[in-house]
């Protein structure tokens, strides 16, 4: 039966009808369009009862109420089957996906708990703290440090951009579904003069961050680095000797001025304070890998403790 149909008989169509005939206009306009339907044969129509539409009804809104509670709660590398979400205040503002968070710092100066808010807002089980900086690194992302475990092969990329960025500091973190335990992000803030860095920085890289400007250590030798860099007022240069594995890897540990010779390459220097300088030195082709002395260098700044 067509309900748009019945709509067209109106009770003033009725009105002055023989009650109980069907011989009357509007009665017999009635009728035609009942039977004009069709009939459906008995037992064969099923109509749900009353009550269980309703529940059907209210276990659809309940299961909504759910999964709109588990996409506020989960982290962020869940997936959450859903659209991305977005939260701003005054400090920041975030845009998350199943694996990823795109981070517009807008107030670098904002307290870390303003921070912690935006980021636990769309569903982050993550803390912000500010971390010691070079003088061109302070309101860049620092981090983000994890106790968690990483599925096999996966670990965390930041990807920074400039175009359309309006923001002190634009970039994309890119986590792996699978992740696991809690992430500690990081705002870099000016160090104090001889605090150690979060994040270091290659001593050649900008020109207003180098030691000396202008110069670049790699492939000197290290009596001539090392004599530059007391003339620029460097108190503290630490030693890291490098080995080149047969696959073209290489690693290396920290070692004491005392068995590193004036005549070895510089591979690179990492400025790691106002004050400090780690270089990085070429072991020569007659030094075993590991044969050297290893002892304990300076260290990050570990901003991501209490």
């Amino acid at each position: 039966m067509n309900i748009a149909d019945l709509a067209r008989v109106r009770d003033e169509d009725l009105a002055g009808e023989p009650a109980g005939q069907a011989s009357g206009e509007g009665a017999r306009a009635l009728m035609e369009s009942i039977t004009a339907t069709g009939r459906e044969p008995a037992g064969r129509r099923r109509v749900p009862p009353r009550r269980s539409v309703a529940r059907s009804v209210a276990r659809g809104v309940g299961l909504g109420v759910v999964a709109a509670g588990l996409a506020a709660a989960l982290v962020v590398w869940t997936p959450l089957g859903g659209p991305a979400t977005e939260y701003a205040n005054a400090a920041v503002s975030l845009r998350t996906g199943e694996d990823f968070v795109e981070v517009r710092i807008n107030d670098p100066e904002a307290d870390a708990a303003t921070f912690t808010e935006a980021f636990r807002a769309v569903g982050l089980d993550a803390e912000v703290r500010k971390a010691p900086v070079a003088p061109q690194d302070v309101g860049k992302l620092v981090g983000p440090y994890t106790e968690g475990k990483f599925p096999p092969g996966t670990g965390i990329t930041i990807h920074t951009y400039q175009e359309g960025c309006r923001s002190a500091w634009c970039g994309r973190v890119s986590m792996p579904v699978g992740l696991t335990g809690k992430v500690v992000f990081g705002i870099g803030r000016p160090a104090a003069p001889g605090e150690l860095w979060s994040t270091p920085v290659q001593a050649d890289f900008y020109a207003d961050g180098g030691v000396v400007g202008g110069y670049d250590p790699r492939g000197r030798p290290v009596g001539q680095v090392r004599d530059t860099y007391e003339r620029a007022g460097i108190e503290k240069i630490s030693y890291v000797v490098m080995w080149v594995d047969p696959d073209g890897s290489g690693s290396g540990y920290d070692v004491d001025v005392a068995h590193v010779k004036d005549d070895w390459p510089v591979e690179t220097a990492w400025r790691i304070a106002s004050d400090a300088v780690a270089v990085h030195v070429a072991a020569p082709a007659d030094v075993p890998k590991d044969s050297l002395p290893k002892i304990d260098g300076p260290r990050r700044s570990p901003w991501w403790k209490d």
